[in-house]
């Protein structure tokens, strides 16, 4: 796992964090982090907790999230992402996701 959480990191979250196929828990919360999510996080194969909270990522939650079939936790709220939670991601099964209310989901409950 990777806790560098309130660490004030700056910029975009780097695409090369994709080729950490064996990585189990990215823990990014409490950053600067600015851009996109990047897409080749879906490379994260043993990817069971994905924590980007409390940054200033925006744009939408990518679809290619779904392809992360072991994850558990996706924590993406406290950014200025838009659009809705692909409804891929939803059928993950997740036991935690948490976005902000203006991402609308449709799997999501009051308590997320």
């Amino acid at each position: 796992q990777l806790h560098l959480e309130g660490n004030n990191l700056t910029g975009p979250l780097p695409s090369e964090f994709g080729m950490l196929q064996m990585m189990i828990g990215l823990h990014l919360d409490d950053n600067r982090l600015t851009s996109t999510i990047p897409v080749e996080l879906r490379s994260m194969s043993s990817l069971v907790v994905l924590s980007l909270g409390n940054n200033a990522l925006s744009g939408p939650i990518p679809t290619e999230i779904s392809e992360l079939h072991d994850l558990v936790e996706l924590k993406l709220s406290g950014n200025v992402l838009d659009g809705s939670v692909p409804k891929e991601v939803c059928a993950l099964g997740l036991k935690q996701l948490q976005v902000d209310i203006n991402v609308q989901c449709s799997c999501c409950s009051q308590n997320n």
